[in-house]
């Protein structure tokens, strides 16, 4: 038999040299040796490629294979097991459906599995664990399982629970707790919020609450009383507060307080939710979200859940209360006390300058009939003292005149004496030259060409009959 097409040799490198005396050709694209068309596929036996047809009496079906690990199962893991693990879901259809979760010491997930608790034992195990753990079997907590591995050919392996340990989650809350409770001492920040000052007014209160919650609705409903009369501003952000969004959320909420507050000085952070089940509320006990309390920059008050549940957050907090309505109540007590004291302070002030005043009316009064009293003594001293300085005045005066009356007569008889006509009369003359300026020394004469000499009866001229030219 001839072949029309090559044919590929699935050839070894240690065999080439026998597939090429055999008349095999070498395809260098595919890197394979091939039997040319006109030769015998039968000398190729040995390195014909294999077809599926050749591993079939190999093969197993599935059902088979799966029926093996069955076996293998039922024989190897035939007993009971206690087993640790996280609760991802729980569902109740008849029957009790979970699914099973292990993680790593840093929160990976390792492993799961598929687990039921069967009808006729569920109802016993799950009363008995509420009642001694408080809170209900369901998603979110650990918990330590009696099971027993089952393996089924279309639905796989899945785990049967035998039984529940409630202690043991009881053990493994408290010890998550004492955990989170020793780093945050480690890092020194357990008790930072509580020791900031507990609010004594409250002006403007930032909230962080789930929305819609009816634990926010308990409070708006007396704190827009609050807001509406002006007494207090109230700031609300939303965060969730229950599955694996509120350790992020949460702590989000808080930091954007903390932005908000650069701008606006909140006088307390109010995280506030109603009620629920105890494993939703421990849900809270997450270290991202109690950091975030611990180190807010403003004092905190929790309300969270009811009176018989508590949270990290209600052990660092700056205070804590059981209820919404009891946070804001607490609000409310304080603006009221204020508001009486401030009252009380402004009648006690009323009063006290009342009788300041009184006391000052009287001693006005009293100052007034001295100062009137003193005034007339006074005024009839320095009357007196007055009529005294008016006489000495008027004496003085008198004096003063006499005398500038006796200078006054010296002064005019100087005066008279120094008029020109007396001192011609008394034998002296004016000399005066041609500009009629007067002429008062012996060198001033020797100077002037022309002179005029004035006496008491006339005047004359030197030389003589100049004055006529």
């Amino acid at each position: 038999m001839t072949l029309q097409t090559p044919i590929f040799l699935d050839c070894p490198y240690s065999e080439k040299d026998e597939v090429k005396k055999l008349g095999a050709k070498f395809d260098w694209t595919e890197k394979k040796w091939f039997i040319p068309p006109e030769l015998e596929i039968a000398l190729f036996a040995k390195w014909l490629p294999k077809t599926n047809s050749d591993s079939d009496e190999d093969s197993l079906s599935l059902n088979d294979l799966l029926l093996n690990v069955q076996k293998t199962i039922n024989k190897e893991h035939n007993r009971r097991y206690w087993v640790r693990a996280e609760l991802v879901s729980v569902s109740a259809n008849v029957h009790v459906y979970m699914e099973l979760a292990d993680h790593d010491s840093d929160g990976k997930e390792v492993a799961k599995a598929r687990a039921t608790l069967w009808n006729h034992r569920a109802a016993g195990l799950l009363e008995r664990f509420q009642e001694q753990t408080g809170m209900a079997f369901k998603a979110g907590i650990k918990a330590l399982l009696q099971v027993r591995v089952a393996f089924h050919t279309r639905y796989g392996l899945s785990l049967e629970v035998l039984d529940i340990d409630p202690n043991f989650t009881l053990g493994e809350m408290e010890a998550k707790l004492n955990r989170i409770r020793l780093r945050l001492k480690n890092e020194g920040i357990y008790n930072y919020n509580q020791t900031l000052a507990h609010p004594s007014e409250f002006c403007k209160v930032a909230v962080i609450a789930p929305p819609q919650a009816a634990g926010l609705g308990d409070f708006k409903s007396q704190a827009d009383v609050l807001a509406s009369l002006g007494l207090c501003e109230f700031h609300y952000y939303t965060a969730s507060f229950q599955g694996k969004n509120a350790e992020t959320e949460i702590p989000a909420a808080v930091e954007l307080v903390k932005q908000v507050a650069q701008k606006e000085r909140f006088d307390a952070l109010v995280m506030i939710r109603g009620g629920g089940a105890k494993a939703d509320l421990f849900q809270l006990n997450e270290y991202e979200i109690i950091k975030a309390l611990c180190t807010a920059q403003v004092p905190v008050i929790v309300g969270i859940g009811h009176e018989r549940d508590q949270t990290l957050l209600d052990e660092v907090a700056n205070y804590a209360c059981h209820t919404p309505s009891l946070v804001i109540a607490h609000i409310a007590s304080i603006i009221i006390q204020n508001a009486r004291q401030a009252k009380q302070n402004w009648q006690m002030l009323h009063s006290a300058v009342g009788e300041i005043l009184n006391r000052a009316k009287a001693e006005n009064e009293r100052l007034n009939v001295d100062i009137r009293e003193q005034s007339l003594k006074y005024l009839g001293a320095q009357k007196q003292a007055l009529a005294f300085l008016i006489q000495t005045i008027q004496n003085a005066s008198k004096n003063q005149l006499n005398q500038a009356s006796h200078q006054v007569k010296s002064l005019m008889e100087q005066v008279l004496l120094g008029n020109p006509k007396n001192i011609l009369n008394r034998g002296y003359a004016i000399v005066r030259n041609g500009q009629n300026r007067l002429i008062t020394s012996k060198a001033d004469v020797e100077e002037e060409k022309f002179l005029k000499i004035e006496f008491k009866d006339g005047c004359i001229s030197y030389p003589k009959g100049m004055e006529k030219k």
